[in-house]
C-alpha cells in the first residue's frame, strides 16, 4: 500500500469512527417524550432540589438503590410503607390535603376580624397567639394570599405533590410504572384545567410551601426561574399540551 493510500484509509477511518460516536451521543441524547416531561415539571423544582434528573419519569431510574433510598424516604416524609398506605396517602392529597385545612383556618382568621388588619398588624396578633414570629409571619402571609387568590390559593402544592408521589411509588415498587403514569396523567390533566399556565401553577405550589413550612419559598423560586431557560426545560412545552401516552 502506498504512502497516499495509508493516509487516505487513516483519514477515512478517522472519520468513520467519528460518525459513529456522533450517532451513539444522539442515541443517548434521545429527547424524552413531551408528555412525561410535562408530568415531570409539576415537580421539577423538588426533583432538581434532590439532586435527580427532571427529564426521567420520577426523576431517577428504576433500580436496587433507588427503591431502598425511596423506600426510606416515604416512610420518613409521608409513613408510607407499603401500597395500601400509598394510596390511602395519594387520596388524602387529592381529595383533602393541606389545602382543606388551610381553608378552614384563613375562614376563622376572617370570622376573627384579619380583613380589617395590615398583614404586619395581622402578623403581629398571630404572633402573640402563637408566640412564634416566623409562625405569625407566614401565617399573615397565608391570609393575604386567601384573600388574594381565594380558598384555592394553594392548590398547587397539593396536586404537584401528589404527581411526585405516583413517580416515587414506581420507584419505590409500590406501584408499576404503568399505574404510575396512568395516575400521574390523570393528576396533570386536573393541574392543567385549575390553572392557566406554569407560572401560575408555580405561584400556588409555592404559597403552599410557605404555609406548609413557615419558610420562605424564594430559594424554590430561583431554581424554577434557572430551569424555565435550559434547553430541556419541561417549562418551555406548551401548557395546554394534551396529555395522553401512546
Amino acid at each position: 500500500m502506498g504512502k497516499q493510500s495509508s493516509i487516505k484509509y487513516v483519514f477515512l477511518f478517522f472519520i468513520t469512527g467519528i460518525i459513529m460516536l456522533g450517532s451513539a451521543g444522539c442515541k443517548q441524547k434521545e429527547k424524552v417524550q413531551p408528555e412525561i416531561l410535562w408530568i415531570n415539571g409539576t415537580y421539577a423544582v423538588l426533583t432538581e432540589l434532590n439532586g435527580d434528573d427532571y427529564t426521567l419519569f420520577s426523576g431517577m431510574k428504576a433500580s436496587e438503590a433507588n427503591k431502598q433510598r425511596e423506600i426510606k424516604l416515604l416512610e420518613e416524609w409521608w409513613g408510607v410503607t407499603d401500597r395500601a398506605s400509598a394510596e390511602k396517602t395519594l387520596n388524602w392529597l387529592i381529595e383533602t390535603g393541606n389545602r382543606t385545612d388551610y381553608a378552614a383556618l384563613m375562614q376563622v382568621l376572617e370570622e376573627d376580624g384579619a380583613a380589617g388588619l395590615e398583614q404586619n398588624e395581622l402578623a403581629e396578633y398571630l404572633t402573640d397567639i402563637t408566640d412564634d414570629e416566623e409562625e405569625g409571619y407566614y401565617l399573615a402571609k397565608a391570609y393575604d394570599n386567601y384573600a388574594n387568590y381565594g380558598a384555592g390559593a394553594i392548590d398547587g402544592w397539593d396536586y404537584c405533590r401528589g404527581v411526585s408521589l405516583c413517580g416515587w411509588y414506581y420507584i419505590a415498587g409500590y406501584y408499576t410504572e404503568q399505574e404510575a403514569l396512568d395516575k400521574s396523567l390523570e393528576i396533570a390533566q386536573t393541574i392543567q384545567k385549575r390553572f392557566s399556565s406554569w407560572d401560575e401553577m408555580m405561584d400556588s405550589y409555592l404559597r403552599g410551601y410557605e404555609y406548609w413550612s413557615y419558610e420562605s419559598g424564594d430559594a424554590r423560586r430561583k431554581i424554577y426561574e434557572d430551569i424555565k431557560i435550559k434547553d430541556n426545560s419541561p417549562y418551555q412545552l406548551e401548557w395546554n399540551l394534551p396529555l395522553g401516552l401512546s
